[in-house]
C-alpha cells in the first residue's frame, strides 16, 4: 500500500512491472496489485476505482492529514529497514493532491510536444545541409535557376540531398532537369541507369554483353521463365563466377528485363486469378518467341492461348494448334511444345512457373 501511495494518487498508479520492495517478491506485489488495479498496454497499472478529484478539491484538510500520515509511515519504515530516502519532485503551487502525479493523457501530450520539437530541429538541420550542398555544388560563373516546387517536389529534393544524389547546376536546369538529377534524358527514362548501374541502352558495355549472353543461353534451355525464377538462376550464375567478374558491378531488375526483351523474348500477360498467391515477380512471365527452329510457330500459338487463359485443357491446345498449323500436326509435336513451355496439374495445363506447387 505504501508503494502505491509513493507512486502517486491517480488513475495511473504504477509502471507495468513495478519493482518489488524489500521482503516482498515481484509475484507477491503483482498478486497484491491485481486486487485493486489492471494492466493497460503502454500505460502501466490502472486503478480500478477512478481518482476522486472532487473530494480532494472539497476537503483539502483531509487530504493534507492523510498525506502527513503516509509520510510518517514512510519515514518509520525507512528507519526500520534502512531504506534510502527517495526524493520526489516538488509540487507546483496551486496544484492539489500529492506530488509526482502524471496521468496517461499527460504523458501522451508530453510525447507529442517532444516529437514536434524534434521535428522542428530536424527540419532546421535538413535546411542547413541543403544550403551547404548547394553552396558546395555551385561552380564559378554558373547560375542556378530556381523553380517553384510543389510539396511532392520538395520531398524528392530532400530525399536527394539526404542520399547525396547529384544536384542540377546547369543554367537551363528547369523542372525536367531537376527530375533527371543531372543525368542524360535517356538514362532517366530507363530508371535504373543510376547508382552505379549502366543504362539498359548501353548494349556495348561489358556488363550488358555478359548479361545478354547469360539470358540467351538460359532461354535456349528453358523457353518460359518467370522473373522470379530468372533472378534465381542469375544468382546461381553469379555464384559460379570468379571474384571480380564484371557482372558483380551490379544488375538491376529493370536492366535484366530489358535484356530479356532485347534477346528475342516477349512478356506473356497471363491473366492470373484475383486470389492468386503469386508474388509480382512470379506474375511477370517471359518466353522465347523466336529460337530459329521448327517449333517457333507452335510455341507462339501456345503462348497466345495463355495470354488469354490462366489454365487450359489439352484438347483446347490440340484444337488450336491444328487450326493454326494444319491437320498434319503429330502428337509428338504437341507433346514437345507442351513439355517445353507447360506443366500439367489436376488435368489442366499451365505455363511453367505460374502454378504454385
Amino acid at each position: 500500500m505504501l508503494s502505491i501511495w509513493r507512486e502517486g494518487l491517480g488513475a495511473w498508479g504504477l509502471p507495468a512491472s513495478p519493482l518489488p520492495r524489500p521482503q516482498l517478491c515481484a509475484e507477491d506485489v503483482k498478486d497484491f496489485l491485481e486486487h485493486m488495479a489492471v494492466v493497460r498496454i503502454n500505460r502501466g497499472w490502472e486503478f480500478v476505482l477512478p481518482h476522486d478529484g472532487e473530494f480532494i478539491r472539497k476537503h483539502p484538510d483531509v487530504v493534507q492529514r492523510q498525506h502527513m500520515l503516509w509520510t510518517g509511515i514512510q519515514a518509520k519504515l525507512e528507519k526500520v529497514y534502512n531504506l534510502v530516502k527517495e526524493t520526489t519532485p516538488k509540487q507546483p503551487d496551486g496544484q492539489s493532491g500529492p506530488a509526482g502525479l502524471v496521468s496517461g493523457d499527460q504523458r501522451v501530450q508530453v510525447a507529442k510536444s517532444r516529437a514536434q520539437q524534434n521535428h522542428t530541429l530536424l527540419e532546421r538541420e535538413l535546411q542547413r545541409r541543403k544550403e551547404q550542398v548547394r553552396a558546395s555544388a555551385v561552380l564559378p560563373g554558373v547560375q542556378i535557376k530556381e523553380e517553384p516546387l510543389s510539396e511532392e517536389g520538395e520531398e524528392e529534393e530532400e530525399q536527394a540531398v539526404e542520399e547525396g544524389e547529384p544536384m542540377d547546376t546547369s543554367p537551363s536546369g528547369g523542372f525536367h532537369s531537376r527530375l533527371t538529377n543531372g543525368l542524360p534524358a535517356g538514362w532517366a527514362v530507363g530508371g535504373d541507369g543510376f547508382n552505379g548501374h549502366p543504362p539498359p541502352s548501353c548494349a556495348s558495355t561489358p556488363v550488358a554483353q555478359e548479361l545478354r549472353a547469360f539470358v540467351e543461353a538460359t532461354f535456349q534451355r528453358q523457353f518460359v521463365l518467370t522473373l522470379s525464377e530468372l533472378k534465381r538462376l542469375f544468382n546461381l550464375h553469379l555464384a559460379s563466377l570468379p571474384p571480380g567478374h564484371t557482372l558483380f558491378s551490379g544488375v538491376s531488375d529493370r536492366m535484366l528485363q530489358d535484356t530479356v526483351l532485347a534477346a528475342g523474348c516477349k512478356q506473356i500477360l497471363v491473366p492470373f486469378p484475383p486470389q492468386t498467391a503469386a508474388s509480382p515477380d512470379e506474375q511477370k512471365v517471359f518466353a522465347l518467341w523466336e529460337s530459329g527452329d521448327m517449333s517457333d510457330q507452335h510455341r507462339q500459338v501456345l503462348l497466345e492461348i495463355f495470354s488469354k487463359n490462366y489454365r487450359v485443357r489439352r484438347n483446347m491446345i490440340q484444337s488450336r494448334l491444328t487450326q493454326e498449323c494444319g491437320e498434319d500436326l503429330s502428337k509428338q509435336e504437341v507433346d514437345k511444345v507442351l513439355k517445353d513451355c507447360c506443366v500439367s496439374y489436376g488435368g489442366m495445363w499451365y505455363l511453367k512457373g505460374t502454378v504454385q506447387s
